[in-house]
């Protein structure tokens, strides 16, 4: 039986093709599946060093994040892992914590310290669906030299959350864009305004809060979506 050369050549070419071009898509989309979940990282420590920040042993900031800096958004699989500070350039642990990432989900590790001035890591699962035409905002309290809880409410008197513990976070709250915010300290007459223009409709915000007094917060904001 004579053979074509020249087309059997270009038939397994050709379908050598088709099985390459198979296998790298089905690597692609694996890879879209894998790093399904996002983490974000906060440094919430006044005085700090910038801190480098680690998912295991991988380094996830281009930049060392500062205090009151945020790396947003990082791309991991879900699953089990650690998450931890160093202090830039160094392998000593500023903090660490172990993390469960679940699939499609979001969290924010923040840098905090503690009371008794150790660092520690806290993580909190981000809401990202947008209210729409509305401003979404949730509060977290790591202000360890307060001595009370904080208090959010809107200029116009109504309560949004209330004795907000020390390393807690609210829930999300909707409200209308452009809502001016006030913020006291249980027990003190210290107001904290946050202006309206702050906060725009459609944006999905995390305000945190540190100070440098007992009796009066500030106010920190992340932009999460």
């Amino acid at each position: 039986m004579k053979i074509n050369t020249n087309h059997l050549i270009t038939r397994l070419a050709v379908a050598a093709a088709v099985v390459f071009s198979i296998s790298s898509c089905k690597k692609d989309n694996d890879d879209d599946l894998t790093l399904n979940s996002k983490l974000s990282f906060v440094n919430t420590v006044e005085g700090s060093t910038a801190q480098d920040v680690y998912i295991n042993d991988l380094k996830v900031n281009t930049s060392a994040v500062a205090y009151s800096n945020v790396v947003t958004d990082v791309s991991t699989a879900a699953g089990s892992k650690t998450v931890s500070f160093k202090n830039q350039g160094s392998t000593t642990v500023s903090a660490e914590a172990n993390v469960t990432a679940e699939m499609n989900s979001s969290h924010t590790a923040f840098l905090v310290k503690q009371a008794n001035g150790n660092l520690a890591v806290k993580l909190y699962a981000n809401d990202n669906t947008e209210a729409s035409g509305k401003a979404k905002v949730r509060f977290i309290n790591v202000a360890p030299l307060l001595n009370n809880t904080i208090n959010v409410l809107t200029t116009a008197g109504s309560n949004l959350i209330s004795s907000l513990l020390f390393t807690t976070a609210s829930t999300y709250q909707t409200i209308d864009a452009n809502t001016s915010l006030n913020v006291t300290v249980s027990g003190s007459a210290e107001v904290t305004t946050i202006a309206g223009s702050e906060l725009q409709a459609g944006k999905i915000y995390t305000i945190w809060f540190d100070s440098s007094s007992a009796t009066k917060a500030r106010y920190h904001i992340v932009v999460q979506k």
